[in-house]
This record gives C-alpha cells, structure tokens and sequence, in this order.
C-alpha cells in the first residue's frame, strides 16, 4: 500500500517570511524536518519519505503580493499557468467546481443558465477593470 503526503499551500506569497523560513528546513532535503514549537513541540517532526509540497500563488505584479524569497523559491519548479479567459474553459471549471451544488435536468451542467450567466459576469467584470 502507497501513502502519499502531499500539502498544498495556495497564495504561498502572502506568508510571512517567518513562516517561509521555518518551512525551509522541511525541504531542505529527503530527510528535512520541522519542530512545532508554537504547539509546545521540542522533537521534530521527520519528514515522510512520500512527502510533497505544493504552492501557488499569483503573480507579484497583484495588488498586495509579493515575491516569494529565491532561497524559498529555488526548492519548487515553476509551470506558469495564464489566466482564463475563454468562456467554455471557464464553464468548464465552474461546472466541475459547482457540480454538487447545481442541479441540473438536462445532463450537461455547462449549459446550466446559473453558470453560464456566473461566467458571463465574471467575464464582464474582468472586462470593465482593464
């Protein structure tokens, strides 16, 4: 049996440099820990050898974020991935997103009027702010 641990910390660069510097340690290497002590912890804990780390953030050029540090950096590699702005693509991601929350009769939940009209919108906002 394979235990996978994966993590993932969305919007990494809105963490405090603290923060970013305790994780260090933990990617250090395969066999990297971390100690809790904002828990009371003195042992630290041993990284899982299926242990792995993801993160995501927007770009720095966003209201409000910043850089991650290149030593905090260099640890991940990097896919970029465009923001969306095709309509089927992003009925697409919201059907899936959606899909417990929306009933729908006809079986293709793309074609719902609540995500079709949700993505008309959004697509209309990201409009009016450029």
């Amino acid at each position: 049996k394979t235990t996978l641990c994966m993590v993932l910390l969305d919007e990494i660069n809105l963490a405090s440099s603290e923060t970013l510097q305790r994780l260090c340690g933990l990617l250090d290497n395969a066999h990297g820990s971390v100690t809790l002590t904002e828990r009371g912890d003195s042992e630290a804990l041993q990284r899982h050898p299926d242990f792995r780390l993801f993160a995501a953030m927007n770009p720095a050029t966003d209201a409000g974020k910043k850089d991650i540090p290149p030593s905090m950096r260099s640890r991940f590699t990097e896919i970029y991935v465009d923001e969306l702005v095709d309509p089927v693509e992003l009925r697409s991601v919201a059907a899936r997103y959606l899909s417990g929350a929306i009933e729908t009769s006809s079986g293709n939940l793309e074609q719902n009027h609540t995500i079709m009209t949700a993505v008309d919108v959004y697509l209309n906002c990201r409009q009016l702010s450029e």
